[in-house]
């Protein structure tokens, strides 16, 4: 699976997610005081990645 989820990584919607999570990362690591954190975009990347490598999976299943 971990091809898988390597191949997914540089689909467009993953790499916008991640673009956005890094962003997110960095503009709080600049600041001293901050409630914000990169929670949200997180969540985002790992459903954009899980819901690629689940369309991977299925189709595979569905050569069986």
């Amino acid at each position: 699976m971990l091809k898988e989820r390597q191949k997914c990584e540089q689909t467009a919607h993953c790499i916008h997610a991640r673009e956005r999570l890094e962003a997110c990362e960095t503009r709080v690591s600049t600041r001293s005081h901050t409630e914000e954190d990169c929670t949200e975009e997180l969540f985002d990347f790992l459903h954009a990645l899980d819901n690629c490598v689940n369309d991977i999976l299925k189709n595979l299943n569905s050569c069986w």
